[in-house]
């Protein structure tokens, strides 16, 4: 294939974003001339643009004003694209395809919201999809004659990013433990890891954990030694790169779970209310990617002695 500009349309939220990354990863892998501008929301933004496979950032303003908008519709029609790909399928970027100037506009045949009028094509099985979100992102592979392989790690631009002070804790020689305790639904978040921060710097002499996060959540108590409080502190990129240096990753939020997954680091994903099978880390069989259902949605039944066993089954991978 000659070389082709492509425009991805994935804004959030992020669990959709990074499988999205790991499809497109495989794509310009097996099709290197490929060149990929990603519109994206501006949170995300320095994510998305820390994996040297996407060549260019669009950025999504969602919160602004609708002149906004328009200004982001007249970015993306100052190229023209010979696919448009909308990945997310609601009705913003369902109107993103419709004004970009593209030579071909597929999205998903589940897309909601109205946006499917503004594809000329659409792929994956039918309207009800009961596949993995993962699964169905891979269909986009067969416009380009192939289905996407997947890499057990996706390569990050510089993993020079890791900051100093933890690479100070990996020349100490322990295994680095990252837990992510906020979300953007405060009320849904876990409230034992910190105890489950103490009982593993108790239990284990070879471990450091790191509470990190872009998403604030306030510890209550003073953390014991060997676990460092670290949330708001790093850029997308140093987060990427201290992840795939971890052993284990412990989150509310299952989009940095699919995130730990991604980087190639054994996983612990705490779930409310959505489903384990449809939306865990994919594979979601593999032994590295491992969920607890918090009972009836309800965080405070989730027992701290649960989830350090689980933990405990990752670490000794």
């Amino acid at each position: 294939m000659s070389s082709a500009k492509v425009l991805i349309l994935m804004t959030s939220p992020l669990d959709k974003i990074v499988h999205a990354l790991r499809v497109v990863e495989s794509i310009k892998r097996q099709q290197p001339e490929l060149e990929f501008t990603w519109v994206v929301r501006r949170f995300y933004e320095p994510l998305v643009a820390s994996f040297g496979f996407v060549d260019r950032t669009i950025v999504f303003r969602r919160s602004e004003a609708l002149t906004s908008f328009a200004g982001l519709l007249r970015e993306i029609r100052r190229e023209r694209y010979d696919y448009v790909l909308d990945f997310e399928g609601y009705a913003r970027t369902g109107a993103m395809c419709f004004f970009a100037r593209g030579g071909r506009k597929i999205g998903l045949r589940s897309a909601r919201e109205g946006a499917s009028i503004c594809y000329g094509e659409v792929v994956s099985k039918s309207a009800d999809d009961k596949r993995h979100l993962l699964e169905r992102f891979l269909d986009f592979g067969s416009i380009f004659g192939f289905r996407p392989e997947l890499r057990e790690r996706l390569p990050l631009v510089s993993p020079a990013l890791l900051p100093a002070c933890v690479e100070e804790l990996l020349a100490g020689g322990r295994k680095l433990v990252c837990l992510f305790p906020g979300r953007f639904k405060a009320e849904r978040s876990w409230r034992g890891m910190e105890e489950l921060a103490s009982r593993l710097v108790e239990l284990r002499s070879d471990v450091e954990v790191i509470f990190l996060g872009m998403v604030p959540f306030v510890l209550e108590g003073p953390l014991p030694e060997r676990a460092h409080d670290w949330q708001g502190k790093f850029t997308w990129g140093e987060l990427c790169s201290i992840v795939a240096e971890a052993e284990l990753v412990v989150s509310n939020d299952n989009g940095l779970g699919h995130l730990g997954g991604a980087l190639g680091t054994a996983n612990l994903t705490l779930y409310t209310f959505v489903s384990p099978e449809v939306r865990g880390v994919f594979p979601v069989d593999a032994e590295n990617n491992a969920a607890l259902r918090v009972p009836r949605g309800q965080v405070s039944l989730l027992a701290v002695d649960q989830v350090l066993e689980a933990s405990e089954k990752l670490l000794a991978l």
